[in-house]
């Protein structure tokens, strides 16, 4: 038996967020947060008012926040594979640039794959919850 007394059990809070880079002048950039339509480890399809061209190289803050703790990664290479004009914003496929000169990819790669993990998980948990799990009081 358990202490449950929830009518429904809790799926535990998961947050994502990500933030791209953006030049405003020669010597000043600022990070503007994006919203994220979908994510592997391989790259991620975003939304932003931002205007960046097929090809180009961008930089991406990444933040899973989680009841156990926070995975950030800083300054993260991704080019624009895709570029699609939506209202008054930009729809954007992004791929992830792990050959780039100075960046560890091994670790990049791996923290990627964790974060892809667990957004995986998180969805299965949260369908799994959508039908009724066991126990659930009527």
């Amino acid at each position: 038996m358990t202490d449950e007394k929830r009518r429904v059990a809790r799926i535990p809070w998961l947050r994502f967020i990500a933030e791209v880079k953006v030049r405003r002048s020669f010597f000043r950039s600022e990070w503007i947060e994006i919203y994220i339509h979908d994510f592997t480890r391989l790259g991620m399809g975003i939304q932003t008012d931002e205007v960046f061209n097929q090809g180009e190289t961008i930089y991406l803050n990444l933040a899973l926040e989680m009841e156990a703790g926070v995975t950030r990664l800083e300054s993260v290479p991704a080019v624009v594979m895709h570029k699609e004009k939506h209202h008054s914003r930009f729809n954007y496929g992004l791929s992830f640039e792990l050959t780039t000169k100075g960046i560890h990819k091994q670790p990049l790669k791996e923290e990627l794959e964790r974060i892809e993990t667990v957004l995986i998980k998180h969805a299965k948990l949260k369908e799994r919850f959508a039908k009724g799990t066991p126990g659930d009081t009527p």
